[in-house]
């Protein structure tokens, strides 16, 4: 794989490292709009470093990566000097991979990426509640939640210019509250030793789980997923209040799909119609369930032009 356009500009470098185990890259030209290409996956077992890692990747692809223009994409927060990557045991610093790649790279959560990348329009995007389309072209503020490997929720911003600004948070940690009995059992079993329980621990609750039979004998296995798909209802209405993202919230996530299926997606709606506070903001938004290929990557890339575009546009 060549690293340059054949008019001699250097394609962008996309990585991804929120799987657990696996590292990912791939490459897209620059471009407003940009499309991404040549994936390429590095198992990371019994590699030393994150640096070890890049140069692994340079001499499978025989490329230079140094001059190249980065994205990275991780799992938690990509805040501060020095990150670590939670589903390994690297740390990484920003200086560090400034003076590697010679730019500095651009580093964003993954759930983040994913809400980047439904700008791409390389994605499904339907409405499991509601019939308004996904537009990023009115201003307003959106949520996006993702259940997969973990829980994780971005903010959309669409200011009056069109400018789009991802606000990334960790809200997938926060307090769970039980609102009946039967969710109160549930949160012990589930919080064990820990000292709190939270939404990310329930929804990742595994319908097989023998904590359900121990927490709630009475609830048939065919009833738990209308359970989890009333949890992941009320943590959208959360998202909606914590963060004010009254226009819609976007689910995404193999395990968030499946809570989403027909026989569930009643009991999913059915907590848009019991809040009382904000009652009309809440019963009058939209929700999309979003399938996109390849889509952390793909938000990675749009990230990065979002970023480089206005040189671009500049240069033209």
């Amino acid at each position: 794989m060549l690293d340059r356009h054949a008019s001699g500009v250097r394609a962008w470098l996309l990585i991804e490292a929120s799987r657990e185990g696996i590292l990912r890259f791939a490459t897209a030209l620059p471009s407003a709009r940009p499309r991404i290409a040549d994936i390429h996956e590095i198992r990371v077992d019994g590699v030393p470093t994150f640096t070890d890692a890049l140069q692994q990747y340079e001499r499978e692809k025989r490329l230079q990566l140094s001059g190249m223009q980065c994205a990275m994409a991780i799992a938690g927060a990509a805040n501060g000097e020095a990150i670590s990557l939670v589903r390994s045991r690297w740390t990484i610093s920003r200086a560090g991979l400034a003076a590697y790649f010679g730019t500095s790279p651009i580093i964003l959560n993954d759930v983040a990426a994913r809400a980047w990348a439904t700008r791409s329009g390389t994605g499904i995007i339907e409405p499991i509640r509601g019939v308004d389309r996904l537009s990023f072209d009115k201003p307003g503020r959106y949520g996006m939640i993702m259940v997969e490997e973990g829980v994780g929720a971005a903010i959309v911003d669409v200011a009056r210019d069109g400018s789009v600004r991802v606000l990334e948070t960790e809200a997938g940690h926060m307090d769970f509250a039980a609102s009946n009995e039967r969710e109160e059992r549930l949160a012990k079993a589930v919080r064990g030793a820990n000292g709190v329980v939270s939404w990310e621990m329930l929804l990742m609750l595994d319908r097989m789980d023998p904590l359900w039979a121990s927490a709630c004998p009475d609830l048939l296995e065919p009833e738990r997923p209308r359970v989890l798909a009333t949890l992941l209802c009320r943590f959208a209405v959360n998202l909606m209040h914590s963060f004010g993202a009254w226009d819609g919230i976007m689910v995404t996530g193999s395990r968030a799909a499946r809570m989403l299926q027909a026989d569930s997606r009643l009991h999913f709606e059915s907590t848009f119609t019991t809040r009382r506070n904000f009652s009309r903001l809440v019963s009058n938004s939209t929700i999309w369930r979003v399938d996109q290929h390849e889509a952390v990557l793909t938000g990675a890339a749009e990230r990065l032009a979002q970023h480089v575009f206005p040189a671009l546009k500049a240069a033209a």
